[in-house]
């Protein structure tokens, strides 16, 4: 447990000292690794950042009750937050089995990983190909709220657009890990199973 927590604080060192994210700089990473350190970002979307931004919307909301625009806004958030949730569920139900699966049959030579990959429906292309990434969506509602001069002046609305933001950027760095880290990785060690099992039928 103790080597995991400081690869995911390494890993969150790599991405902060990152000017430009780029693939190589997480080499050194597993795919068990990365999984477990997406997983990880998926709880703290969910019960902490998602949580705060709802509880200060309403509260804006509350204080502007006679703001319509202010409660679409925070409708359109409400839609964002639940198709979020339902990225998230199919990530967990999909992909990061898949992946840990794989890579832990490939780590140990296992013929587990040679099945998975000659039997398994789902393949990490099927991922690649559907992946929707929802941070524009959230790019989309900052706009709009930072639009609303009425509730400028109000404190909420300045700690409300932080945590908007911090959400937003946090959400991109996920999905670009998930789409340029991830998804070749995985890709990688399904070619390799693909080449052995080429090879032995020759």
């Amino acid at each position: 447990m103790k080597t995991e927590a400081l690869y995911h604080k390494n890993l969150i060192k790599t991405i902060k000292e990152s000017q430009e994210l780029n693939a190589i700089d997480f080499d050194a990473y597993s795919v068990k690794i990365l999984v477990d350190f997406l997983k990880t970002s998926h709880r703290r979307f969910v019960d902490q950042s998602i949580p705060k931004i709802e509880q200060n919307f309403l509260l804006l909301t509350k204080y502007f009750e006679g703001n319509n625009k202010l409660k679409t806004i925070f409708n359109l958030f409400i839609k964002f937050q639940i198709n979020f949730l339902e990225h998230i569920q199919i990530e967990e139900r999909t992909m990061f089995p898949y992946a840990k699966t794989l890579y832990k049959a490939s780590v140990s030579n296992s013929i587990q990983a040679v099945l998975l990959i000659h039997f398994s429906k789902y393949s990490v292309a099927d991922f690649a190909e559907t992946h929707n990434n929802n941070e524009r969506y959230l790019t989309e509602i900052i706009f709009l709220l930072s639009r609303e001069e009425e509730i400028k002046r109000h404190p909420l609305f300045h700690i409300l657009i932080k945590q908007m933001c911090q959400l937003d950027n946090e959400i991109r760095t996920h999905a670009w890990i998930e789409d340029n880290v991830l998804v070749d990785k995985v890709e990688e060690i399904e070619e390799t199973i693909a080449n052995y099992v080429a090879t032995q039928k020759s």
